[in-house]
Order: structure tokens, then C-alpha cells, then sequence
């Protein structure tokens, strides 16, 4: 008998974009937060921040409670709807290229090998993804502009030269692996760039318990080809990055083991390494994300470097260049985003 694989643990850093409901329904923004920033608490800064803005366009976000349980909402102007029970979806949450599904893993443990699932934007419509191969883990967290084909995070337990990236349509066929990694170490994906010929992804330094510090942020073909670092050692990312739209730049943030976080920016190649954003107050940045437009970023500011303490924290946009900080959820829980759109 297979043994079952814990999702939160094997994927914890995955599970950083997450959270629980703590009400159902539609729900003011502006009356839940009641005008406050929970993760302000000393200092000061030059921006203004007090009430939570209106959203353009819609958000995809997540709350964390009790034993890492994840809930998914979309706030769409001053309101968000819940669309998922606590619980019954982790790790992974991406809107589908049509604005039509979302992108998840079912939440617990799971029988191997793993897979995803899709579901609908009101949390029906449960479609779990094919079994590619019985050995084989695949846990999708990247889908092609053309929403023809995902990228995943894989492994075989039992054979450790299998590890890499991969890719396959969405009905699991024509498997196509990536990068070659053997061993414990991982290659995660992130994102396809917005002509679907590259992926962003990252290279962990270390395996399970903890394979998310102290990596590094790579560019590939999907045929495997052109691969090369675009980030430095010296300040190493977080496990989470975004292609802008417009494909010039890829947003990601500092680890949470940096003295005091950021969020860059750098172009493909690795060239103009730029940091974009740094707060007054100390806050870390988790999860930067580009607007439809790529006119801003979204990205959740923490009052301490460790997400997995689940701090209240709220998100913020502010501009590409990282000007105007403008908080948009102010709730008193922990939050991360996972994908805007119009």
C-alpha cells in the first residue's frame, strides 16, 4: 500500500498563498477592516494609508487559521466573495488563462501521485486533473497563456533521477520534462512568460524540511533550452515570482531570511536587477504580483519575515516604480494574493 503524501508539508512554501473564511458571503472590505492596517503597528510613513481602496479589476486571494487550513476569496471593488470552504484546497491557486477556472491542489492528504485540480470561479465544478503517470508526481502550478498546457513540480518517489520540471497539456498527454534535477532538490515553476516560450522558476539549495531558502531564480525555453540564473546570491528570492505583461520584467521579493524584505524587479536575462520596493515601517513583502496592466504590483506586507506564523497583515498596491502604497485588504488575519485580472 502507498503511504499517503502531506501536501502542506512537502509543498509548505507553496502554501504561503493561502488562508481561512472567517465570515461567507459577500463582505465589505472597507466595513471588515474598519479604516485600520493590522500589520502597522510603530513607525511612520511618507504615504498615507488608512481606509482600504477600491480594487480595479478582480483579486484572487487566500486566508490561513487554525493547522494551515486555506480559504480562497476574490475581491472585486470594495467586496469579496468566499469561494472555497476551509480547507478543501491548498498550495496552489491560479486563475485560468479564460478567467474562467481556478488552478488548485485538494487540500489534506492525498493518495500519490499528486495532481491538481480545477474548479469553477463560485467553487464548483471540482474536475481533477488526469493521472499522467503512476509514479510520477505532478503538481501543476503554472498555466500557459494559451491555457493549452501546465507546468509542473515533478517527482518520483521511488526513483530520484525523475525529479525536474515538467510540462504536458491539460489533458495530461505529449509529457515534456524541462530541466533535469536528480536527487532532492527541486525545480519549481512559477510562471510562463506572456508569449508562452519561457518559464520562470525556482532552484531550491536544499531538500524537505525546508527547500526554500537560500535558492535561486532561473529563465527557460520550454523545450529546456536557453536555461540561466537571473538572480544573485546575494540577495536570494522567495519561491514566488510573476512575468509582467508586457514580458520586460519579472517582479519577486526577498526571503524570509533578509534582514529586511523587498520587492525586485529584473528583466529576463538577468539584467536590471532593480529594487522596486521597500517599507518604511519594516514590513516583509510576500508575493508580488503584476496588475492586468502592469501599471502596479499587489503584495501583502507582514509585520515579522515568517508567514508561517500566519501574522494579520494586509495588501497593499502600489505602483511599478513602487511609489503610492495604498492598502486594498486591511482584514485581521493573514493573507496572501495569488492572481489579478480584469
Amino acid at each position: 500500500m502507498q503511504a499517503t503524501v502531506p501536501v502542506r508539508h512537502r509543498l509548505r512554501g507553496l502554501a504561503m498563498v493561502s488562508a481561512v473564511a472567517l465570515l461567507t458571503g459577500p463582505l465589505s472590505l472597507a466595513a471588515c477592516s474598519s479604516g485600520e492596517d493590522p500589520a502597522s503597528s510603530t513607525g511612520s510613513t511618507p504615504t498615507a494609508v488608512s481606509k482600504p481602496g477600491s480594487i480595479e479589476g478582480q483579486v484572487l486571494f487566500t486566508r490561513t487559521g487554525d493547522e494551515d487550513r486555506q480559504t480562497l476569496y476574490i475581491a472585486s471593488g470594495t467586496h469579496e466573495r468566499r469561494v472555497s470552504a476551509p480547507g478543501d484546497y491548498c498550495c496552489v491557486f491560479r486563475i485560468s488563462p479564460d478567467r474562467n477556472r481556478i488552478l488548485v491542489l485538494p487540500g489534506g492528504d492525498v493518495p500519490p501521485p499528486l495532481t491538481g485540480a480545477t474548479i469553477h470561479l463560485d467553487g464548483t465544478g471540482f474536475h481533477r486533473l488526469p493521472v499522467t503517470d503512476r509514479h510520477l508526481n505532478l503538481v501543476p502550478t503554472a498555466w500557459s497563456p494559451d491555457a493549452a498546457r501546465f507546468a509542473y513540480l515533478g517527482w518520483d518517489d521511488s526513483d530520484p533521477g525523475r525529479r525536474g520540471m515538467y510540462t504536458s497539456t491539460v489533458d495530461g498527454r505529449d509529457l515534456v520534462r524541462v530541466t533535469v534535477r536528480p536527487g532532492q532538490l527541486d525545480d519549481e515553476p512559477l510562471d510562463y512568460s506572456p508569449d508562452g516560450r519561457r518559464l520562470v522558476f525556482y532552484r531550491s539549495a536544499h531538500p524537505d524540511p525546508d527547500p526554500h531558502t537560500d535558492g535561486s531564480l532561473w529563465v527557460v525555453d520550454v523545450d529546456g533550452s536557453g536555461l540561466h540564473r537571473i538572480t544573485t546570491s546575494a540577495s536570494p528570492p522567495a519561491d514566488a515570482a510573476r512575468w509582467s505583461p508586457d514580458g520586460k520584467r519579472i517582479v519577486f521579493a526577498d526571503e524570509r531570511t533578509a534582514a529586511k524584505g523587498a520587492v525586485w524587479t529584473v528583466a529576463p536575462d538577468g539584467s536590471h536587477l532593480t529594487k522596486v520596493f521597500s517599507d518604511p515601517k519594516g514590513r516583509f513583502p510576500l508575493g508580488p504580483l503584476w496588475s492586468p496592466d502592469g501599471t502596479h504590483i499587489l503584495v501583502a506586507l507582514d509585520p515579522t519575515s515568517d508567514a508561517f506564523k500566519h501574522p494579520d497583515n494586509g495588501l497593499y498596491t502600489i505602483t511599478a516604480a513602487g511609489t503610492q502604497l495604498r492598502l486594498v485588504v486591511g482584514t485581521k488575519d493573514f493573507k496572501a494574493p495569488s492572481d489579478w485580472w480584469q
